[in-house]
């Protein structure tokens, strides 16, 4: 084990694993200063700011190549891929400091219809995005 895998943060506040990849969320300093890093398993620095511009990322999520990043301070829920890329920076908004997300893939067959749909649901500070795909 090591206690001090990855150093330099600021405050800390979220971590997501997919594979081999670990992606930190970091409040920063100041309002609109927070960061989404990505690193390691072993704590190697991948890109320490692949996300920024955020207002206290409080939670993150991995759907895939997709990550869910709360900016509570803002009061929205991005989508951003685990390159970096801005998909939706308020995919959804109007929340009051969304704390929590989680991911809830769910599929169910039907054969004349092929679609993928994203529903958010709040409740009490947590927040989940189901993924439905209809086949």
């Amino acid at each position: 084990m090591n206690p001090a895998l990855i150093s330099g943060l600021g405050y800390p506040e979220s971590i997501a694993v997919s594979g081999s990849d670990l992606f930190v969320g970091n409040e920063g300093a100041t309002l609109g200063a927070g960061t989404i890093g990505e690193y390691t398993t072993s704590g190697a620095t991948v890109n320490p700011s692949l996300i920024s511009g955020l207002n206290d990322p409080g939670a993150i999520a991995v759907d895939g190549s997709n990550l869910f990043v709360t900016n509570s301070l803002a009061g929205t829920i991005g989508e951003y891929t685990t390159s970096g890329t801005t998909v939706n920076a308020a995919l959804i908004s109007g929340l009051n400091g969304p704390g929590a997300i989680a991911i809830v893939p769910t599929v169910a067959p039907v054969p004349e219809a092929s679609t993928l749909t994203l529903l958010g649901t709040a409740l009490l500070g947590l927040v989940a995005i189901k993924r439905k795909l209809v086949l």
